[in-house]
C-alpha cells in the first residue's frame, strides 16, 4: 500500500503556540520520577568512577570550535538517510549532481554514544570527534554493538582512538570497556545529597556542570555550544520520533517493538508521526533553549534531520531554527576547504 506524504516544510512562525515557560514546563515534568529512580545509582557511580579512574574533564575542549560550526548527533531513523555524507572525504553534491568536496571539512561532531557501531561500520568519525554518554544504565554497554556489522570486541578496539565525554554517573562498566580517552562532565544537583557527596569526589568548581534537558543529545549540545563555543550547531538524526515505517532507530533495535504509549505530533512536512511523551518533551526543551532558554541567549541552531519533530507545531516551525539538508548545510559550511580545488579546476562556487 502507498502512503501518500508531504514532503514541503511546514510555515514558519514567530514562537510556538504556547507560552514558552510552558516548553520549559513540560520539559521538566519527569525530573522529580527521574531522580528518585536513579538518585542512589548516580551516586554510587560516581564514587566507583572518581576512585577507580582518571579524572581528566570537558574543560580540555573549551574554545576547540571558537567561531566554527559544531555538528550534533541524534540517534533518529533519519541517520539512514543523511549520515554517509558526514564521512570525511566523502564526494556529495546538491540535486543530484556531483562536485568535488571534503565533505564536512574539518567541523568537528559530538554524537550520542548509542551511534557508535553505526558511525564505526562507515568510518564517519574521526580522533577530533567526541562520543557523548549521559545515562547511568547498563543498558549503554549494549548501546556501543547494538546494530552492528562486527562482534563486540571490534566495537571495543575502535573505542581505543576515541574520546568519550562522559556524565560522571555513567555505568563503571562502561567506564571499565573504553579503551580511549575519557572527559568527565556533571549536571546541576538534584538535591543537597547528591551535592554534597558528588563534590566530595569530583568538585563542581573544577568539573563542567552541563545543562542538558535530561537528554543525551542536549549534553552534545552544552558540549558543542557551551564549552567547544560552537558558533553555529548543525543538528543530525534529531529525530525524536518514529520514522513513518515505526523505526526508531536507523538500525534495527528493541526500541522498535516498543510502539506503545505514544502520542502523535506532526514532523516538519506536516505528516503525522509518532512520538513518546519523554521524546516530545526533549523536543520541547531545545525549542526553549533555541528561544533563548533561562540565559535569555541567541543561538544559530540549523536543523539538518531533514524529517523528525524539532522546532514543528501543527501550525508551523518556528523561526528559532533553520531548516537545511544536510548536504546544503556542509557545503555553505565547508567552501573554505572547497577553494582551493575550485581555483585548481576553474570551478564556479557561486
Amino acid at each position: 500500500m502507498l502512503i501518500e506524504m508531504n514532503l514541503r516544510l511546514l510555515p514558519v512562525i514567530d514562537a510556538p503556540p504556547v507560552p514558552v515557560e510552558r516548553l520549559y514546563k513540560d520539559a521538566c515534568s519527569a525530573d522529580e520520577i527521574t531522580i528518585n529512580s536513579w538518585g542512589s545509582k548516580w551516586l554510587d557511580y560516581t564514587k566507583s568512577n572518581a576512585a577507580a579512574f582518571s579524572k581528566g574533564n570537558v574543560s580540555e575542549l573549551i574554545s576547540k570550535a571558537l567561531n566554527k560550526p559544531v555538528i550534533i548527533c541524534g540517534s533518529g531513523p533519519s541517520l539512514k538517510k543523511n549520515a554517509h555524507h558526514l564521512k570525511p572525504g566523502k564526494i556529495v553534491g546538491a540535486n543530484g549532481t556531483e562536485i568535488e568536496t571534503y565533505g564536512r571539512g574539518d567541523i568537528p561532531m559530538v554524537s550520542c554514544l548509542h551511534n557508535f557501531s553505526f558511525f564505526e561500520d562507515r568510518d564517519i568519525m574521526t580522533v577530533n570527534d567526541y562520543y557523548l554518554n549521559l545515562d547511568s544504565g547498563d543498558i549503554t554497554i549494549r548501546e556501543v554493538y547494538e546494530g552492528g556489522k562486527h562482534d563486540q570486541q571490534w566495537y571495543w578496539e575502535r573505542t581505543k582512538e576515541r574520546t568519550l565525554l562522559a556524565y560522571v554517573g555513567t555505568h563503571p562498566d562502561l567506564i571499565s570497556k573504553w579503551q580511549g580517552k575519557v572527559l568527565w562532565f556533571t549536571t546541576p544537583p538534584q538535591s543537597k545529597e547528591i551535592y554534597e557527596e558528588t563534590d566530595k569526589v569530583f568538585p563542581y568548581k573544577d568539573t563542567p556542570v552541563f545543562n542538558v534537558g535530561g537528554n543525551a543529545l542536549g549534553a552534545c549540545l552544552y558540549a558543542a555550544r557551551g564549552v567547544m563555543h560552537g558558533s553555529v550547531i548543525l543538528f543530525i538524526g534529531a529525530d525524536f520520533s518514529f520514522d513513518y515505517c515505526q523505526k526508531f532507530h536507523a538500525w534495527d533495535s528493541p526500541y522498535d517493538k516498543m510502539f506503545s504509549g505514544v502520542v502523535p505530533w506532526v514532523d516538519i512536512w506536516g505528516n503525522r508521526v509518532w512520538t513518546w511523551n519523554s521524546y516530545l518533551n526533549f523536543k520541547k526543551w531545545f525549542d526553549f533553549i533555541a528561544m533563548g532558554g533561562q540565559g535569555h541567549n541567541g543561538h544559530l541552531f540549523v536543523n539538518c534531520t531533514e524529517g523528525g519533530i524539532l522546532g514543528a507545531y501543527p501550525e508551523g516551525i518556528i523561526k528559532h531554527i533553520m531548516q537545511l539538508d544536510l548536504v546544503t548545510a556542509l557545503q555553505m559550511f565547508s567552501l573554505n576547504n572547497r577553494m582551493p580545488i575550485a581555483m585548481e579546476k576553474n570551478m564556479y562556487l557561486f
